[in-house]
């Protein structure tokens, strides 16, 4: 068998062809020549390569199918998984937003404590201060009029021993004068007293009491 030209199919030009293969291999009619290709082979290859057209497009078909069905089951399962997601991330957002106020509103109070904590220990400070100056004061004041008290006995103590002295010096000047004035009068008269001794005169009179 010689070879053969291009297969020439009655109708069909491959360059201007926009239509679906299998409709023109079903539809083709091929002029026939003499020593041309034999009908019946022509014809079974064209039903094996319209099977195989029409199987690669039932495959095709089933991958778009089983690709559409997962691009839907993904979606399905991002769709969930996004709004758990978005669900997350306001939950943590708000729960940062409450730990910050919560962390604000401990400071503040912290602070106000610390404040309040502050005045009392400068009002317990004062006054303990002012009780103590007044304290010392007190024990001040009560030191003074002991040490007045003690100069007052002093000078009282003192004065009653001038007076104690002054008075014995009194006594010992009138007793010598008494016992000066006795033994001249005795030794004038040569009287004794009735003890065997003299007798001093003027005992008793103004001016000589003891």
């Amino acid at each position: 068998m010689g070879v053969q030209g291009p297969l020439q199919v009655q109708g069909y030009d491959p360059c201007m062809d926009t239509g679906d293969i299998l409709h023109v291999l079903d539809e083709a009619d091929f002029s026939t020549k003499m020593r041309g290709y034999d009908p019946f082979e022509v014809d079974e290859l064209l039903d094996r390569a319209g099977q195989e057209i029409k199987s690669l497009r039932s495959d095709l078909k089933s991958a778009s199918d089983r690709a559409d069905m997962a691009e839907a089951r993904m979606e399905a399962e991002l769709v969930p998984a996004s709004e758990a997601r978005a669900e997350a991330e306001s939950t943590l957002s708000a729960a940062e937003t409450d730990s910050r106020r919560i962390r604000a509103e401990a400071e503040t109070e912290a602070e106000h404590i610390r404040d309040a904590a502050e005045v009392e220990l400068r009002k317990v400070v004062d006054d303990g201060r002012r009780k103590l100056i007044a304290e010392t004061e007190e024990l001040v004041r009560a030191r003074d009029a002991v040490r007045d008290d003690i100069d007052m006995d002093e000078q009282h103590i003192r004065a009653h021993c001038d007076r104690i002295l002054s008075a014995i010096a009194d006594l010992t000047r009138l007793a010598e004068s008494i016992g000066m004035r006795s033994h001249n009068q005795a030794a004038g008269s040569g009287q004794t007293s009735p003890a065997g001794g003299w007798e001093p005169t003027g005992v008793g009179e103004p001016g000589h009491e003891f």
